[in-house]
């Protein structure tokens, strides 16, 4: 990509990062403070702190189906109270459903928050990936016109870029294939070596040795591999 391009490309990201992306930090430790205050309140307010797998799977819930019979029940109980057992209160079943739906709403209104926080993160992860391939591309750059220093910085950021690989397994031959057109075509560095002896009388023995990783980084639209979570 040329100077030129990437000082357009540059320019555009850092207009997005400064209008869209960015939330100033006195917002965020306000935002906070205020989520761990109310973390505090549902504690302070909730029977228990937390649930086993065990605690849970043994618990009924109020799914779609069973909020129906319970809401029923409801309703048919308050213009039935004859068949009302004793030892059960109609208004504990009445209470118990208005916190269902107050809960239901609690539940939807942080999972929109929820959703608002991981795009946001999401955001601004890609913002900062992006920058730091520009950074990455320089230092590749200057390795290969050999600026001193250049190489071992840009020897220690390429292991991101490379996959990781179970030294006891070879690669598959659609993984040799893939690699081999991209070093063709310069979409990648490295190397790919294969040695094989034809069997006479033993059994043969062949080695594959395939250590490509990415080669143009300079922005993500041009890599040919990411780095991988």
């Amino acid at each position: 990509m040329e100077t030129k391009d990437l000082q357009a490309t540059a320019e555009n990201v850092y207009q997005k990062v400064d209008e869209e992306v960015i939330i100033p930090p006195s917002e965020l430790e306000e935002l906070v403070g205020i989520l761990d205050a109310l973390r505090d309140r549902f504690v302070e307010h909730s029977p228990t702190t937390g649930l086993s797998d065990r605690e849970r799977l043994a618990l009924f819930g109020s799914g779609v189906r069973r909020y129906g019979f319970i809401d029923k029940v409801s309703d048919l109980a308050g213009v039935n109270s004859a068949f009302i057992p004793p030892f059960m209160r109609l208004e504990d079943l009445k209470n118990l459903i208005r916190q269902i739906e107050q809960l239901r709403d609690i539940s939807s209104l942080l999972q929109q928050m929820l959703r608002i926080n991981t795009d946001n993160l999401l955001m601004t992860g890609d913002e900062a990936y992006r920058l730091a391939l520009m950074y990455y591309s320089s230092v590749k750059d200057a390795a290969r016109r050999r600026v001193p220093g250049a190489d071992a910085l840009f020897r220690v950021l390429e292991l991101f870029f490379r996959r990781q690989h179970n030294p006891a397994e070879e690669p598959t031959e659609s993984e040799l294939e893939r690699d081999m057109r991209a070093l063709l075509h310069g979409h990648k560095d490295g190397r790919i070596v294969i040695e094989n002896e034809r069997p006479v009388v033993s059994r043969g023995k062949r080695i594959v040795s395939d250590d490509v990783h990415s080669g143009h980084a300079a922005l993500k639209e041009t890599i040919g591999e990411e780095i991988k979570e």
